[in-house]
């Protein structure tokens, strides 16, 4: 019995960062929603920066609704109550595949994170896990889910 694999590529959508200085611990960036389907499997996450900032690591939280907003560039401090809505988290590190290219740098790690949302609305929340970021642009970091279904 031969199953039919279907690959769902999201949008690469603007994490609206800040233009001032980031810290280990604050909020990458707006809080985005992402349409995918209903539920499935994330198999990937890629993350460009077009500012080339070196040395960041980024954590990707997945909440299945919204969870209490954390504005960009402050503490990632999530409320209780929104833990559980955490659908996954994945880690974009130095070890993840990381490609520098002079003038931008992309991101990508494979992941195998399920998840199931109410509506088809994915929620996501960066964190600069570690590094000081200082990014030229509100529009310098994107990001895109590479989903199975």
């Amino acid at each position: 019995l031969a199953v039919a694999v279907r690959i769902w590529k999201t949008d690469r959508t603007s994490l609206a960062v800040g233009t001032a200085l980031y810290a280990a611990g604050d909020a990458l960036g707006a809080q985005q929603s992402f349409k995918v389907p209903p539920s499935g499997i994330i198999r990937a996450v890629v993350l460009t920066d077009a500012d080339d900032e070196a040395s960041v690591d980024v954590k990707v939280w997945f909440f299945d609704s919204q969870p209490t907003v954390i504005a960009a560039n402050a503490a990632f401090d999530l409320a209780d109550a929104d833990a559980e809505l955490v659908q996954g988290v994945i880690a974009l590190t130095a070890a993840a595949a990381e490609h520098d290219s002079i003038s931008n740098r992309v991101k990508f790690a494979t992941a195998s994170v399920p998840y199931r949302t109410d509506g088809g609305l994915l929620w996501v929340q960066c964190e600069v896990e570690a590094g000081t970021p200082t990014y030229t642009a509100t529009a310098d970091v994107k990001l895109q889910l590479i989903i199975e279904w």
